[in-house]
């Protein structure tokens, strides 16, 4: 399926076949479904599943959530700001408090179904969508890549995604 949004071409593509690969379509570039995750809070409430897709060397990277259940806006700001606090310290949280603002601001609340995809393109900009629009675009390439570290930490050499969640 293949969704034109103003601005930038994104779509999914399930390709035929049995072992089939999910691809997404991000800023012209073909993205791969590199890895896959449920996060769990004390391990057993399930929170959200996590679809992780990438292209070639800097060519983006893209994180699907989909919710399992209902959080309103307001907690998912809070969670967001928490998290990028406790991951990159609260001097980052401070400096980067307009950004965190903008991206508390565009959430709405979800229901289980419901998705949010966030893709850092290849001039490390970044775009959080809802329902295939674009609700907040950030400019800041360190800020960008900081946020996708709330749910892909980081990418070692082997390039299978160390988690920023509790996977279950």
């Amino acid at each position: 399926m293949r969704r034109l949004m103003p601005g930038l071409l994104f779509g999914i593509m399930l390709s035929g076949g049995a072992a089939a690969a999910e691809r997404l379509w991000f800023d012209g570039r073909e993205l791969d479904l590199a890895a896959q995750a449920r996060a769990c809070y004390l391990g057993f409430l399930k929170l959200y599943e996590v679809d992780y897709f990438r292209g070639e060397e800097g060519g983006g990277r893209c994180i699907r959530l989909s919710y399992l259940r209902e959080f309103d806006a307001d907690v998912l700001g809070e969670a967001t700001r928490k998290v990028f606090g406790e991951r990159h310290g609260e001097d980052a949280a401070i400096r980067y408090r307009t950004e965190l603002e903008r991206v508390a601001r565009a959430y709405r609340a979800v229901v289980p179904g419901d998705q949010y995809l966030y893709c850092v393109g290849t001039r490390g900009e970044g775009r959080l969508l809802r329902d295939d629009e674009v609700v907040v675009s950030l400019s800041s390439g360190d800020f960008a890549d900081r946020f996708l570290q709330i749910w892909v930490q980081a990418e070692p050499a082997d390039r299978s995604p160390q988690w920023g969640f509790r996977a279950c």
